[in-house]
């Protein structure tokens, strides 16, 4: 038997008892009735069954040790069958009236101003300029204006800032122009209209460079698009301009979000974990953003900006099973430091402003911990069947998935798109930036990677697509500075552009070692304007495995495969075998060249529609030419006489015979001359969520 509790929008804290027919009439009072029977403890499982309805929160509902479940005596909150539930963090706007152009006024008396609002389940964005896009910084016209304290605006292209705004900030790519890696937000404090200078309120992360891009935004006047939005703080009106014409905002849900966390799910110490609940059929909504965001530091996130629509520490054995996460400030679920054998299957993740899931462990050398194995605190998670897609809004490196310090996680069977940067990162710290003592031990060669968490991960079964959209220097699964062991095999990485600068399918950047990557579909990349698409598949590092992979039609990418030493960090010992490289670019590219860069290279099919196969790069051969990268090209027999021959010598140059190319179908024909090199048949049709996936 279990014991059922039931909550309602029409319920009563005061005179309810919880039952079908007198439910209580709000989350809180629920979690303290579950709290009083575990107190006496738990006899039987219980059921918290929510009825439809909108749960306003002002405050996260807060669950910590004393709101625990058991291995025997789960605790479960659930929709009531065939009901939707909406627990949301804001409150609606109402009362609009018509001004012009579209736009439309309400009074705001709210008591707090959101950085965002969402119409209908749409994010609302700021008044921005520009509208739509990026200005490009200019170089400061004097050398009192700090390069880390504010941007310059080219010639001609300062707005006119009305004076007395006093809520401007600035969406920003520090760095040095180029450097799209990672963006802030910046309060803007002051604008010298002489100098076409917006000075910050305290410094960038990174010094800004000419041609950085950025946006300004928060001022009425900026209002001039579609799907924006101004409060004005002294009238106390919000304006807002719907982004479908014709609308009438008094016909649509306005959500101002009040909170940045809506379930908080954290035990009192990392020896008192909250264990044994279950999130079931739900949806959570409506989160805001930070009036400034700074990057993380050396890849961790500052403690200030570790927020969710769920959020988690000192948790372990929970589930978050069929759920809507959909308009988050920032991520959709953060896991922070400890937190082990959390499962997350078959929920939907979208509109969020940083990261769908986030896994966030110890920093190296953070905690008072006696050495690295005491400072694993973050793994054995399940990611599976989740739907996680247009991320990033608001933060220019966001992701699907991020894996700080964690390891010994599933992530399968994903569905992940429309992200400004990966579509899946793994980070870590390279050994280069590592101290040279980290919990009193001296950090060598031969014990850094006991510091990295990352580590037998499980990437598989993942359909990624439409990445990379805003940012550079990235792929679509990503690896940097991380733990040994990781597999990454059967993810179908498909149609996604590279669309400024440049970027890669599967990424194994600076000291991502030990990788083994092996059957994988990647297909239909490309690259659009001024963006190049490099490799399909980058491997830096040392010992990567990279065979069985199907690298099919993606005729803008430079090469199949590629490597690189770079940032004092060993690229050796790559074993490559059995891959499938159709009519996408060269088959290898050599940034620089080693002797011992590649262990093993053979058995490989290449195909470029009837082309000789080449190299190119940088080789210690004569080149045949200049490459599109400014290095040079080489011909396949010039690349098989290195090594005493050993390089290729039994791949094959011909059509790999696809059962039918131009429908999508790249099963192979039983005479596929692949299969005398070695290939095995990749289970074309199982990639992304399914029903049920073995956990």
């Amino acid at each position: 038997m279990t014991r059922t509790i039931y909550v309602a929008t029409d319920g009563s804290d005061r005179d309810g008892n919880g039952t079908v027919k007198e439910p209580f009439g709000s989350l809180d009072r629920a979690v303290q009735e579950i709290r009083n029977l575990t107190a006496a403890g738990l006899l039987k499982p219980v059921t918290v069954y929510i009825r439809g309805g909108c749960y306003e929160r002002s405050e996260p509902l807060s669950l910590d040790e004393r709101d625990s479940g058991t291995p025997e005596c789960p605790v479960t909150y659930r929709a009531y069958p065939g009901e939707e539930v909406v627990i949301t963090g804001g409150k609606a706007v109402t009362g609009w009236e018509r001004m012009e152009d579209g736009i439309w006024r309400a009074s705001y008396d709210l008591g707090y101003v959101p950085s965002t609002l969402y119409a209908d389940g749409r994010r609302v964005l700021q008044a921005r300029l520009p509208s739509v896009g990026y200005y490009e910084t200019d170089t400061p016209i004097t050398p009192l204006h700090d390069h880390s304290l504010g941007i310059t605006f080219k010639e001609g292209e300062a707005p006119e800032i009305p004076a007395g705004d006093c809520r401007l900030s600035v969406f920003v790519w520090p760095g040095e122009g180029e450097w799209n890696w990672f963006s802030e937000t910046k309060t803007a404090v002051h604008y010298n209209s002489a100098n076409r200078y917006l000075s910050f309120g305290s410094p960038a992360s990174w010094p800004i460079g000419e041609g950085s891009r950025f946006y300004i935004q928060g001022s009425l006047a900026f209002l001039r698009a579609p799907g924006q939005f101004c409060i004005d703080e002294t009238q106390r009106y919000v304006y807002y301009w719907p982004a479908d014409s014709g609308a009438d905002p008094n016909e649509q849900t306005i959500i101002a979000p009040a909170i940045r966390r809506i379930l908080q799910i954290q035990g009192s110490s990392p020896e008192l974990p909250v264990s044994g609940i279950t999130f079931s059929d739900l949806t959570f909504s409506g989160t805001d953003f930070f009036p400034e965001y700074r990057m993380m530091e050396n890849n961790v996130e500052r403690n200030e900006h570790r927020e969710g629509l769920i959020y988690m520490r000192n948790a372990a054995n929970i589930r978050i099973e069929r759920c809507r996460l959909l308009q988050s400030g920032s991520c959709g679920i953060y896991l922070d430091r400890d937190a082990a054998g959390i499962r997350m299957d078959g929920n939907i993740i979208a509109s969020f402003g940083h990261i769908g899931i986030s896994l966030s462990g110890y920093a190296p050398g953070e905690g008072a911990f006696s050495g690295p194995a005491a400072a694993d605190r973050n793994g054995h998670h399940a990611i599976t069947n989740n739907y996680i897609e247009h991320g990033g809004e608001l933060v220019g490196h966001g992701c699907g998935i991020l894996l700080y310090q964690s390891g010994h996680n599933l992530i399968a069977h994903n569905r992940i798109s429309h992200m400004p940067r990966y579509g899946i990162s793994m980070k870590g710290l390279r050994y280069g930036e590592m101290p040279a003592e980290l919990y009193g031990l001296t950090v060598t060669w031969d014990n850094h990677w006991d510091f990295l968490h990352t580590r037998e991960n499980l990437i598989a079964g993942n359909d990624i697509s439409s990445v990379m959209e805003d940012s550079q220097d990235g792929g679509m699964i990503e690896a940097w500075g991380v733990g040994r062991g990781n597999i990454i095999t059967n993810n179908d990485l498909h149609d996604s552009g590279i669309h400024f600068s440049f970027g890669f399918g599967i990424y194994l950047d600076d000291a991502a070692d030990d990788f083994t990557v092996c059957n994988n579909v990647i297909r239909g990349l490309y690259s659009t304007g001024q963006g190049k698409l490099w490799m399909l598949i980058f491997s830096k590092g040392i010992g990567n495995r990279i065979f069985n992979n199907l690298l099919v039609d993606n005729p803008m990418a430079i090469s199949g495969i590629g490597s690189q030493e770079m940032a004092g960090e060993q690229n050796k010992d790559i074993e490559i075998a059995s891959n499938i490289v159709y009519n996408s670019g060269n088959l290898y590219y050599f940034v620089n060249y080693a002797d011992e860069r590649f262990a093993s290279a053979d058995r490989n099919l290449y195909w470029r529609n009837g082309e000789p196969c080449r190299i190119a790069g940088e080789l210690p051969l004569a080149p045949k030419g200049p490459d599109e990268l400014g290095r040079n090209v080489y011909e396949w027999s010039q690349w098989r006489t290195l090594r005493e021959g050993s390089y290729d010598a039994a791949s094959l140059c011909c059509d790999p015979l696809f059962v039918d190319r131009a429908a999508g179908d790249f099963r192979l024909q039983a005479e596929s001359p692949a299969y005398s090199v070695g290939w095995q048949d990749i289970a074309l049709g199982e990639f992304g969520p399914r029903q049920s996936y073995p956990v």
